[in-house]
Order: structure tokens, then C-alpha cells, then sequence
């Protein structure tokens, strides 16, 4: 049985964050597992590594096939490889995850990283912000939740939709919570182009758009995207009468992050369009 009660799985290729990861968190609370979704490094930093399956949740599948019984991890990180968390946050997180006995949860994002979604931009006002789902970009899961929830992981080859289809699922059932006390930094932004990733799925003939949809259908009464009106904890010293409207106003605040990453996209995608007219001109 590992030592450590949590675990921090990473799906990699070449240019994975994890070994950085790992070399900042010396006294680490969390082992480690690295899914290659490329030809595997020579490498032995983490605990455990794996291959196979199309994205990153058939690849956990690979990894859970092949575990040891009992599933010794009380909860479980999964992230991509261009994820960065600060030097000994992955160890904050699963520590406020086991205090705070979440089910299902995700790191924030800083304000002016690469985002998605909004409502998963940090609050400052919030330790942990009650949601109605996270994405697949960084979730953990509790053992319970892990054993409700793997039946979706081969949902889509996408991996669209699969958070939505956690949120209609645990909707009503169990609270789900973005950890704003804990901040990652998404380091890739595509350069304009889709990546390797969404150029196999093209190859293939997949829609991601077509998949979020199939799921969407399947959970007609999920609330969507959104941060729920009450069941947050809020950060010591907030005078608990103001915390609820201060909370609000900063997520109201987010315009301004939804305005730059509007503005950084367009900016990519020019930048992209020049780059793609100068090459074939100079061809």
C-alpha cells in the first residue's frame, strides 16, 4: 500500500509539466502516475506510468484496469500536461479536499490564464465555491466519486461533454466545489490552431461540437454552467454578512477576463492567419 493517500495522474507527451511538478513538491502528500500519450521518456520520477487509450480518461481507464485491490487513494487529480500549479499547491489542494470532504472538485484558474469557462476563475472571497460541474481539464475525485462517475470516462473521444454528463448525474446529489483557495496556471493556448490533439480527431472524422450535444441530450434538466447561490465557504475575516454580495461582485467582475481571452483569441488567430499567409507566400 503507497504511503501517500492521494494521487496525481497526468496525461503527457513531450513537453509535459510533471516532472516539474514533482522536483517543487519535495514533501509531497500525493504519488503519481504519468499517462503517455507519446513514445514514454526514460524516466523514474513518479510512482507509476502507464500508456495507452485515446485521451486522458481511457487512459486512466488502462491504469485503473491494472490497479492493485483495494484502490489504496482517497482522492485523485487528473490533469493535462500543460497544467502548472505553484510550489507545493498540489499538496494545499488535496489537504483542503480531505478537510473539507469534498466529492467533486477543481483547482481555480488564475484571472488571466487560459480559460474556458468563467465560473472557474478564482474568487477571492471563496476558500471553496459551490458549482454545478467541473470540466475536464483538472477534476478530482473523491474514491465515492470515482466509483459513481467511471462509467462516463468513455463517453465521448472528445472528452467534451463528460464534465457536463458528471454535473447532471451528481445534480441535486452531491455538492461540487471549485478549491478558489488554490490557483493553476494552463500554459498552452493552441498558437490559432487546433492541436495535435483535435487534429486526430478531425482525421478521424470525430465533432467534438456533435459529442457535447449528445450528452447535453441525455441530461435535459442540468441547471448549466454556473456558480450556485448558496453553499460556499467563505475565506476567514470576510465578515460573513458581506461575503455573499462580495462574492458576487467578483464574479460579476469576470467580465474582464472574458473580454481578454476574447481579445487574446482573436489576436492568436491573426497572428495565425498572418503566419500561414506569409509561409504560403514565401512558397
Amino acid at each position: 500500500m503507497p504511503a501517500r493517500p492521494y494521487l496525481l495522474f497526468v496525461r503527457a507527451g513531450a513537453q509535459s509539466l510533471h516532472g516539474r511538478l514533482l522536483a517543487e513538491d519535495p514533501a509531497r502528500n500525493w504519488d503519481c502516475c504519468v499517462s503517455w500519450y507519446v513514445a514514454p521518456r526514460e524516466e523514474a520520477l513518479a510512482e507509476y506510468y502507464s500508456g495507452g487509450g485515446f485521451n486522458k480518461f481511457e487512459g486512466f481507464l488502462e491504469f485503473w484496469h491494472a490497479r492493485a485491490e483495494p484502490w489504496p487513494y482517497r482522492y485523485v487529480l487528473m490533469i493535462d500536461d500543460d497544467i502548472y500549479l505553484a510550489p507545493g499547491e498540489i499538496s494545499r489542494f488535496f489537504a483542503l479536499c480531505e478537510r473539507h470532504q469534498t466529492y467533486l472538485s477543481q483547482p481555480a484558474l488564475r484571472w488571466f490564464t487560459h480559460t474556458t469557462l468563467n465560473i472557474f476563475v478564482r474568487n477571492p472571497v471563496c476558500l471553496l465555491r459551490r458549482v454545478s460541474f467541473v470540466e475536464v481539464m483538472a477534476p478530482c475525485f473523491s474514491s465515492d466519486a470515482l466509483a459513481t462517475l467511471l462509467h462516463t470516462f468513455g463517453m465521448t473521444k472528445s472528452t467534451w461533454g463528460t464534465d457536463l454528463a458528471w454535473g447532471g448525474i451528481l445534480q441535486g446529489r452531491h455538492p461540487i466545489y471549485v478549491v478558489d483557495a488554490v490557483t493553476l496556471r494552463h500554459t498552452r493556448t493552441g498558437g490559432g490552431r487546433p492541436g495535435p490533439f483535435y487534429r486526430k480527431l478531425q482525421a478521424l472524422g470525430i465533432d467534438p461540437n456533435e459529442e457535447l450535444r449528445r450528452v447535453r441530450a441525455q441530461f435535459p434538466e442540468f441547471v448549466g454552467a454556473r456558480t450556485l447561490k448558496d453553499g460556499h465557504i467563505f475565506r476567514p475575516g470576510i465578515p460573513r454578512a458581506l461575503a455573499p454580495a462580495l462574492m458576487r461582485l467578483f464574479e460579476g467582475l469576470k467580465f474582464i477576463v472574458r473580454a481578454r481571452k476574447q481579445l487574446a483569441r482573436q489576436w492568436r488567430q491573426a497572428r495565425a492567419r498572418l503566419e500561414d499567409a506569409f509561409l504560403g507566400g514565401a512558397g
